[in-house]
């Protein structure tokens, strides 16, 4: 500092170690500045030394770059002469004395940063315009759109073979699949023959051996192809020796007259008695009969499956109709039967019997168009027919079907439907407040009605209200849409209008 030509001088810490980081060290160079008339100031990140210099205020920067810009507190320069000046503990007194002048001290006070003094501008202005917002008045104008019903008449045709809707009017019609299952039953009105009564008669048994032989009852004596067979009614002792006979009663097993046999039919035995002994009927076999009874035949099975095929699609029908989604068009009231899932009569073939049963499970389809399409292209149609200054009112759309589609082989003939939606006017907000600013409210009443699409006079209400005009300042005007748009769309009361 000795040789310095300036009345300042930044002194550069270095970054590591340990350099004069107490305050005696930095009180005895400052007061070794002072009596060489020098300004100092420390350049460092060293917290210790930046607390005390701070301490016996001496300036501390973080860079060199900010030492060079930033503004110091400055002490009054004092010139003097090394060689006629006094001695330097008379400098040293007064450059104490003027860092202690009020002058001194309001010069080291420090200025506050640019960014910061900006901001707080900003609060101030934002403050300022706050208080004004508040103290200037303002108005609301109630106004009601104008509301009008939009319909067209369309000739319309569906086709299951197209994917999308054409303007034309042609709609793509899909298929809904159900699966139904019934029971049915009829009287039968056929006739079948059933047997009544066993066939009675008697064999003659001979044995053929030189031994007694036994025949229990029970035993069994058949025709020489089994087709008709009897049981003997009581056990037979045949004395011993070949050709010793004896006669037995016998009893068709299975009723009916087909076991009316005539002489010599009955010749076989069943069982180890056969190779014993031999058997005959001398005379014929009587007592068996037939009688009718009712039982189904192939016209009751024909009628009954019609029945039921009738009555599940019927159902099927109703259960289509349940999976619609609202507003869907069901275009055929009859399902088409895709195929027999399961079929089962009871009994399951001709027997007697005076009803017969049927379980049926079926899947059929019925041709539809969805709602999504038909809503689709009502409003391409209509969107296309749309007034000026009218937009459409949501969930509005409405159609009714004039006639009624006949499908025949994938593809309806055309049919004619009705659409109608409700819209509304769209008024315009801005031009609202501007035909309204600075005038009395009858008078903005009056040119609003003249320029606006709304249904009756708007309403105004001031703020203070006995303000007498529409205030001139754009924002302190809102404009609210209420009546007509929500009766017809059964929103909110009051709707704010965009511009």
């Amino acid at each position: 500092m000795g040789w310095s030509q300036t009345w300042r001088v930044a002194l550069v810490w270095p970054t590591r170690g340990q350099l004069m980081d107490r305050r005696l060290d930095l009180v005895l160079l400052q007061r070794h500045s002072q009596s060489l008339g020098v300004q100092i100031a420390l350049v460092t990140n060293d917290p210790e030394v930046r607390f005390q210099a701070r301490i016996i205020n001496i300036p501390v920067f973080r860079s060199v770059r900010e030492a060079q810009t930033a503004r110091w507190r400055r002490i009054r320069r004092i010139s003097y002469n090394r060689n006629t000046a006094g001695s330097g503990q008379e400098r040293l007194t007064k450059i104490q004395a003027l860092h202690a002048s009020p002058l001194h001290r309001n010069r080291d006070t420090h200025t506050l940063s640019q960014p910061v003094r900006i901001g707080i501008f900003a609060l101030a202005v934002v403050a300022v315009l706050s208080i004004a917002a508040a103290l200037i008045p303002s108005a609301e104008i109630y106004i009601t759109p104008d509301t009008k019903m939009q319909e067209i008449d369309l000739a319309v045709q569906a086709d299951d073979s197209v994917e999308a809707i054409n303007l034309s009017g042609v709609l793509p019609a899909k298929w809904k699949d159900v699966s139904v299952e019934g029971r049915g039953s009829t009287q039968t009105t056929g006739s079948v023959s059933i047997p009544i009564g066993h066939v009675t008669g008697e064999v003659v048994f001979q044995n053929l051996t030189d031994q007694i032989v036994i025949i229990p009852a029970g035993t069994v004596v058949s025709t020489a192809n089994s087709s008709h067979r009897f049981m003997t009614q009581r056990e037979t002792r045949l004395p011993a020796g070949p050709g010793n006979e004896n006669v037995t009663p016998i009893k068709a097993i299975t009723p009916g007259s087909s076991s009316n046999l005539s002489t010599g039919r009955i010749i076989a035995i069943e069982g180890d008695l056969g190779v014993l002994v031999t058997v005959n009927n001398l005379s014929p076999t009587t007592g068996g009969s037939m009688a009718p009874s009712p039982a189904p035949n192939a016209a009751d099975r024909s009628r009954l499956r019609e029945d039921l095929i009738s009555s599940l699609s019927q159902n099927a029908l109703q259960e289509i109709q349940d999976t619609l989604s609202p507003g869907d068009i069901l275009l055929s009231e009859t399902p088409t039967l895709v195929r027999v899932i399961s079929e089962s009569y009871n009994p399951n073939d001709i027997q007697p019997a005076s009803e017969l049963e049927l379980i049926l499970r079926l899947e059929f389809k019925a041709p539809y168009v969805a709602v999504e399409d038909l809503d689709m292209l009502a409003n391409s149609i209509l969107d296309a027919n749309l007034p000026v200054g009218y937009a459409a009112t949501p969930d509005s759309m409405m159609v009714e079907q004039l006639s009624t589609p006949i499908f025949d082989n994938g593809v309806t003939s055309s049919w004619r439907i009705r659409l109608s939606r409700h819209l509304h006017s769209e008024p315009s907000a801005k031009q609202a407040i501007s035909l309204a600013l600075g005038r009395t409210p009858d008078q903005a009443g009056e040119i609003l009605m003249k320029n606006l699409s709304i249904t009756s006079a708007p309403r105004f209400e001031t703020s203070p209200s006995w303000w007498p005009i529409i205030p001139l300042i754009p924002f302190r005007v809102d404009v609210i849409s209420t009546g007509a748009l929500q009766a017809s769309n059964s929103a909110a009361d009051e709707v704010l209008i965009g511009p």
